[in-house]
């Protein structure tokens, strides 16, 4: 009995992480001024991206998984992917060779990436 309530909990903290985790990488909140102090800015070359939906769900987004290669200062060229939520209408769907500005924790650029820009200061 122990063993199974033990098993159920372990099981129910995995399922709480992962749906956290897969919230913040998909559309990610503005940064703070305290939290974009420990972030630098970088470029990612685009090298790959999935194909482009024929249609979108009803808030007119879609999943695109995208790959490619992260530089920038204090870092080495680090490849990279994710997937991210983009609104068909809105947002430009991104190529193979496109330039994207990308924030990163230097030192983690591989676990903290995140598309976007710092906000001015």
């Amino acid at each position: 009995m122990l063993v199974q309530i033990t098993f159920a909990v372990i099981i129910a903290a995995a399922a709480v992480a992962l749906i956290i985790q897969l919230q913040r990488g998909r559309r990610p909140k503005a940064l703070s001024a305290q939290q974009s102090a420990q972030f630098e800015e970088g470029t990612l070359t685009v090298t790959g991206v999935s194909d482009r939906p024929a249609k979108a769900d009803a808030k007119g987004e879609v999943f695109a998984t995208i790959s490619g290669t992260i530089v920038g200062p204090g870092t080495s060229p680090t490849d990279v992917y994710t997937t991210v939520v983009l609104n068909l209408a809105n947002d430009r769907w991104p190529r193979p060779g496109d330039d994207l500005p990308v924030l990163y924790k230097p030192g983690k650029v591989d676990t903290s990436w995140r598309l976007g820009t710092l906000p001015p200061p």
